[in-house]
């Protein structure tokens, strides 16, 4: 009767430590996923932002200082910063001296989910 009592009790220690194994496995699964589609939002919003840049008239239309994107499940902010030759008064930017660099856009493209606490940097320069 002992032996068939602790029998049980290892069964029901090993089962208990299964399922605490699993659900830490679906969790860590379920965080990567979120995670992987945060970095893809962060793509595809920054080639958003650049395609958003090449169609824009810089002299008539200004300056584009920010993007704010809301999915079901993420929130997309992106800022932007100029480096040109002479700042115009409604842009986010720094003089700068070279010819070269006139017009580069650093785009800084911020992920969050609003379902659970994952968030995703990007930085890119860009010289549309």
């Amino acid at each position: 009767m002992l032996f068939a009592i602790g029998f049980v009790v290892i069964l029901g220690t090993i089962a208990g430590l299964m399922l605490h194994f699993s659900a830490i496995t679906l969790r860590q699964t379920s965080d990567n996923y979120l995670a992987t589609q945060g970095e893809l939002y962060a793509k595809s919003a920054t080639e958003f932002a650049i395609q958003a840049l090449e169609s824009r008239d810089f002299s008539s239309d200004g300056c584009i200082n920010r993007i704010d994107i809301n999915t079901s499940l993420y929130e997309i902010n992106m800022t932007f910063h100029y480096f040109l030759m002479g700042c115009p008064v409604d842009c986010n930017c720094s003089e700068i001296v070279t010819k070269e660099s006139n017009g580069t856009v650093m785009i800084n493209t911020y992920v969050k989910s609003k379902v659970d606490n994952i968030r995703y940097f990007r930085q890119t320069l860009q010289k549309p």
